[in-house]
């Protein structure tokens, strides 16, 4: 079973990490910044062979966001790219967004046979 868990920052803080645990061991992680009614994801990583995990990290971490009433949602990973282009990002300038409600919708099935 995989949990995405937020790591305590122990105070108040405008920034966040989220976890993937798989069977007790760390496989990816997720650092998410706030500002104004915005976050940003600037750092995804996870084990190669589990690229399932990058959804679950991002809708933790966006999700998270949402309940911090953000409402914008921006990821500027270049290493997930191709999930990005099959999610509900917009892309303008190099930089991916939309609002966090329509990033948590998912993943159209159609797409997600290009990943």
């Amino acid at each position: 079973m995989i949990l995405f868990r937020r790591v305590p920052t122990g105070e108040e803080s405008d920034e966040i990490t989220f976890e993937a645990v798989e069977n007790d061991a760390v496989c990816g992680k997720c650092h998410m910044i706030f500002s104004a009614d915005k976050a940003t994801v600037d750092n995804l990583c996870y084990e190669p062979e589990k690229p399932y995990l990058v959804e679950g990290l991002l809708k933790s971490a966006f999700n998270y966001a949402a309940l911090e009433n953000k409402y914008l949602g921006y990821c500027t990973c270049e290493n997930i790219t191709p999930f990005l282009d099959n999610m509900n990002f917009k892309k303008q300038n190099g930089e991916y967004y939309n609002d966090i409600p329509t990033i948590l919708l998912g993943i159209c099935c159609k797409k997600r046979d290009n990943i």
